[in-house]
């Protein structure tokens, strides 16, 4: 993946959470603005860019989906390099993929110390369906070291797709200016 040369900034950004939580649709729904009803396992890691402008800036954004299935763990280390900032994703509608976030925070925060967090729980469109709730989704989000908030998306209808990879990209990109500013 070779950066944009005309950007100010790339990021690297992972996508992690168990599988079939949203992870692909949210990136594909971010990047080409389409949703696909087809569930493709991932296998390994899928990578994916996007370049935006936030506050002036313009940012290319790496945006790496890795696969969340239990085989791939003795090799998802070696992705997390580099990583700017990890969404966190959850399904709205099943309470064990929220109650693995912290594994997944964990495995992400060991492999790369010192980047941003998000947390996201998706497919808040099936609303009849849920089973965790906002005022959970904060509590973790607080819990979180480096965790920039919680957002509740749908990669179906694109509800707060867009927001949520703009405010990750926003803190770090602040992050990366102050560390600029003091060289």
């Amino acid at each position: 993946m070779c950066p944009n040369l005309s950007t100010n900034f790339n990021f690297k950004i992972l996508l992690l959470g168990d599988p079939a939580v949203g992870k692909t649709s949210l990136v594909r729904r971010f990047v080409h603005g389409k949703f696909t009803k087809d569930y493709l396992v991932t296998v390994g890691m899928e990578p994916y860019s996007h370049y935006i402008n936030l506050n002036g800036t313009k940012v290319g954004l790496n945006l790496w989906d890795i696969a969340g299935q239990q085989e791939f763990i003795s090799f998802r280390s070696v992705f997390f390099k580099g990583a700017k900032g990890t969404v966190l994703t959850f399904d709205l509608t099943r309470r064990e993929t929220f109650d693995n976030i912290r594994k997944w925070y964990e495995e992400s925060n060991n492999s790369a110390p010192g980047q941003f967090f998000l947390v996201v729980g998706n497919k808040n469109d099936l609303k009849e369906q849920r089973q965790v709730y906002r005022r959970e989704g904060n509590q973790l989000a607080r819990e979180i070291l480096n965790c920039v908030g919680y957002i509740e998306t749908s990669a179906l209808t694109g509800h707060r797709v867009e927001e949520a990879f703009f405010k990750l990209g926003r803190r770090i990109l602040v992050n990366e200016e102050e560390k600029l500013r003091k060289i």
